[in-house]
């Protein structure tokens, strides 16, 4: 694991070393086998993971999980699981995306109702339902609408790119109730999968990240009764800048171990390699790279910690500071994993544009990371508007 400048507990040393022998020994053989099936999930490790408690160490013990609810525990999870294999990483811990803002705005029996069955040995999958066709980094503009009615709301709309869709047992669906409020006027809904009116689409075809399959999401007079509104009317966007706060920290960690993972497999193979008589490592040029990649990895990873450990201090930070720190967690660490990946691919060369190396599925699994939970666009501007 890089470099931690904080001292970890005998339970945190513990859930490490279990998660890490599980990436090496399950995550990072089936990586290439899940890449080229394309779009199917690995439900099957996914149900591995759970037997040993690793889907659902960030769920509160009250409620059956592990009790790592702490941003930075939940980091160093995430940094050994994407190390053995980011898509299948980010799958594994994708119930803790669904129980955020379950945990920000959620009543005591609707935490007990849709989070206990996300732990234990079979565990329900979940997704998280905010990106529309036209509304992507601007989540104020959806436009999918909750009316009111007798007992409850009809959801009518459509949602893109939802990773689980389809699969995922339980949803928490964004939608507006006040078209006219912008963020205002967004609240959050918890749907079951048989949920008449809600239909799936066709499995989108991914450039990488392909262990979680994304589909569109359809909404025809849906309906969902009052209690299964999370929070009050209006609140819903509240909950969901409350989640990417967390996401974008936890993603951040994630691209990380993507990035470590490129690097330590770059590093061998260069003192493998010989060219011109000498292994490419004692190559200036190649020796320089490596070093350029493991400065990279330990400056965004005390990005991502230092966020981390603001997060788990609450109140007693400014909520604009950590916003804007939880934003540059993510932009130095999504852009490191990309700088790594490539850097990795140029080492190998053209062993690295090869399927026989897993270079070339990391540098394109990398590329989500700067997408996903706001563009590198997206965070510069966060970041800009909260310079002190």
């Amino acid at each position: 694991m890089s470099y931690t400048p904080w001292p970890l507990t005998d339970e945190q040393h513990d859930i490490l070393d279990l998660v890490s022998g599980f990436a090496h020994d399950t995550v990072r053989p089936a990586g290439r086998r899940v890449d080229e099936a394309d779009t199917e999930s690995p439900v099957d490790i996914f149900r591995a993971a759970a037997k040993l408690g690793i889907t659902d160490f960030m769920i509160p013990e009250a409620f059956g999980g592990g009790g790592y609810t702490d941003v930075f525990t939940q980091c160093l999870v995430q940094e050994q699981l994407c190390f053995g294999d980011p898509g299948i990483g980010n799958f594994v811990c994708s119930n803790g995306f669904f129980a955020d803002p379950i945990l920000a705005l959620g009543t005591p029996e609707q935490k007990e109702e849709w989070l206990r069955p996300l732990t234990g040995p079979d565990p329900k999958i979940t997704a998280l339902a905010t990106t529309e066709p036209g509304s992507g980094s601007d989540s104020a503009s959806i436009i999918t609408r909750a009316d009111a009615v007798d007992g409850g709301y009809v959801l009518n709309g459509q949602k893109a790119w939802i990773s689980n869709a389809g699969l995922a047992d339980f949803y928490v669906v964004f939608a507006k109730t006040d078209p006219t409020r912008r963020s205002r006027g967004i609240s959050a809904f918890l749907l079951p999968r048989e949920t008449e009116g809600m239909e799936f689409g066709a499995p989108m075809k991914k450039m990488g990240q392909r262990a979680i399959v994304c589909r569109e999401i359809f909404f025809s007079d849906a309906f969902v009764p009052t209690s299964n509104r999370l929070g009050e009317e209006g609140q819903g966007f509240y909950g969901l800048m409350r989640t990417f706060d967390i996401s974008r920290v936890v993603l951040g960690a994630a691209a990380l171990g993507t990035a470590r993972a490129a690097f330590e497999y770059a590093r061998d193979y260069a003192r493998e390699r010989t060219q011109f008589g000498q292994k490419i490592i004692d190559h200036q040029a190649v020796a320089f790279r490596l070093a350029d990649m493991s400065s990279r990895i330990d400056a965004a990873w005390l990005q991502v910690l230092n966020a981390a450990r603001m997060l788990d201090a609450g109140d007693a930070v400014d909520r604009q500071r950590m916003s804007a720190a939880a934003a540059m967690a993510k932009l130095g660490a999504s852009e490191t994993a990309m700088f790594c990946t490539w850097a990795a691919v140029q080492t190998l060369g053209g062993w690295g544009y090869s399927r026989e190396h897993p270079v070339e599925q990391w540098m394109r699994d990398a590329k989500l990371e700067e997408i996903e939970e706001g563009t590198s666009d997206i965070m510069r501007l966060l970041i800009s508007r909260n310079l002190g």
